[in-house]
């Protein structure tokens, strides 16, 4: 059995002989060939796919920010408050979409970020400025001065965007340059950052939208007066600084890792600053941190990133913000209004002082409404002017202040606050919340004299509450 079974295998060697073998190897090595060519030409096709749409997106982005210079221009001519606020809204729309086509590009670090920021603030300008104009107020000199330096830096990233634009369709430098290329170029635009900190002290950095309550009407006489909280406070050095900034970004989030927290440096003007650049593990985005010289406060950090779903609600996110600023040593604060754009939530918290709402005190928490990360804290109201109040008793009750309402409001909410008048001085009022007409509105009546202070329009929108 075993000699027959040996007789037929030697057999079956001679039929494959070397050539046999030869022939089999050579149509193997055949179908891996064009295998291997069709899964190249798929590659090819694939790579071509996500490089014209990368070249779409930036055909958009070079367009829509040539827009934004346009019609920045219009608006530097026009009076009219109808034809005013029109171009606001296309700028806000149109500086909007070039922020967007931007993130679709790979081009997601420093100076490129310092464009999608640019963009950011500049449809916050420009939302404020059409709630400005629809109200019937005119923009102001210093307002137009804003927008000739804005137009200016539009003009700047247009001319690098196209620039960067022709390169790529020439072949001078491929979409797997054009990161680092991109980061070059616009950095030599980013170097004077005049344009970037004027925006910054007007639309406040971060989704900042000035028609948001406590932050239009109140918020232009939050940071012209000296910083009364930290006037008598020594002066911190650069590392005490650097562990308030560790300590700030520590308790954003459970998880969260630095990876580096380095100095940019210092600005002077009302509020003395060290300025820190940092970046979490394995994230692309970078932060911008400003701690006060004197007591070593948080002033401000701000970062950005895409929120793709909402899991947290508004209830959720002002309690996440609430714990966040207790956890870096502030207290006693009420959340009082939001805005919420691409699940990111802007969160207005006030101190309180014997119950009390202190909204010249005003502090914004900016928070992620995937999982509740803090994402943008600024305290400029709060650095400013949080102090202990004295002399807060009112002198009239609170049914003597609503006598002095219209007789068919109907009264939802009423409370005490102290609110910055216009000579920049702070008045206790009785705030009522009411309705008339199927309007709503805020009414302050000066608790000391009877007097009406403030009246406002309130105008309930879907990512929040505005006012006029």
């Amino acid at each position: 059995m075993l000699e027959k079974i040996e007789k037929n295998i030697n057999n079956y060697k001679r039929k494959f002989d070397h050539r046999t073998w030869g022939i089999l190897a050579y149509v193997m090595f055949g179908i891996a060939l064009l295998y291997g060519m069709q899964m190249a030409n798929m590659f090819k096709r694939q790579k071509q796919i996500v490089q014209d749409n990368y070249n779409k997106s930036m055909y958009e982005l070079v367009n829509y920010v040539k827009n934004v210079e346009v019609l920045i221009s219009k608006a530097r001519i026009t009076t009219t408050p109808v034809e005013s606020s029109k171009t606001y809204a296309d700028i806000w729309r149109q500086s909007n979409l070039a922020k967007e086509n931007l993130a679709s590009l790979p081009v997601d670090q420093n100076a490129m970020s310092n464009t999608s920021k640019f963009l950011a603030q500049v449809s916050d300008y420009s939302y404020s400025l059409m709630k400005q104009t629809i109200s019937g107020d005119k923009v102001t000199d210093e307002q137009y001065k804003m927008l000739e330096e804005i137009n200016n830096k539009s003009d700047e990233v247009a001319s690098v965007l196209n620039d960067i634009y022709d390169d790529l369709n020439n072949g001078k430098v491929k979409w797997n340059e054009v990161e680092n290329y991109g980061d070059k170029k616009l950095k030599e635009q980013e170097k004077e950052e005049g344009v970037l900190s004027n925006i910054s002290k007007i639309s406040k950095t971060f989704t900042d939208y000035e028609g948001l309550i406590y932050d239009g009407a109140f918020s232009n006489h939050i940071t012209e007066v000296k910083p009364v909280m930290i006037e008598n406070e020594k002066e911190v050095t650069v590392e005490e600084a650097r562990k308030k900034a560790e300590e700030v970004l520590k308790n954003t989030k459970d998880d969260v890792q630095i990876e580096y927290i380095k100095e940019k440096g210092e600005s002077k003007g009302n509020l003395d600053l060290y300025l820190f650049e940092a970046k979490y593990k394995n994230r692309e985005e970078t932060i911008d941190l400003e701690i006060t010289k004197k007591g070593g406060l948080l002033s401000l950090f701000i970062t950005d990133r895409d929120v793709k779903n909402k899991k947290k609600t508004e209830k959720e996110c002002e309690e996440i913000g609430k714990e966040y600023l207790k956890k870096i040593g502030i207290e006693n604060v009420k959340a009082t209004y939001y805005l919420e754009i691409e699940n990111m939530i802007t969160i207005n918290y006030a101190m309180v002082q014997d119950n009390i709402t202190l909204y010249p005190d005003l502090i914004k928490v900016k928070i992620a409404m995937d999982d509740g990360e803090v994402c943008s804290v600024e305290t400029t109201g709060y650095i400013f002017n949080h102090k202990e109040r004295t002399d807060i008793k009112p002198e009239i009750t609170i049914e003597e202040a609503r006598n002095v309402l219209n007789k068919n409001i109907k009264v939802s909410e009423e409370s005490v606050a102290i609110i910055p008048n216009e000579s920049k001085k702070e008045v206790l009022t009785y705030e009522f919340k009411g309705r008339i007409n199927d309007k709503d509105f805020i009414i302050y009546v000066n608790a000391k004299t009877g007097e009406e202070e403030q009246v406002l329009l309130i105008i309930n929108t879907p990512g929040g509450t505005l006012t006029m």
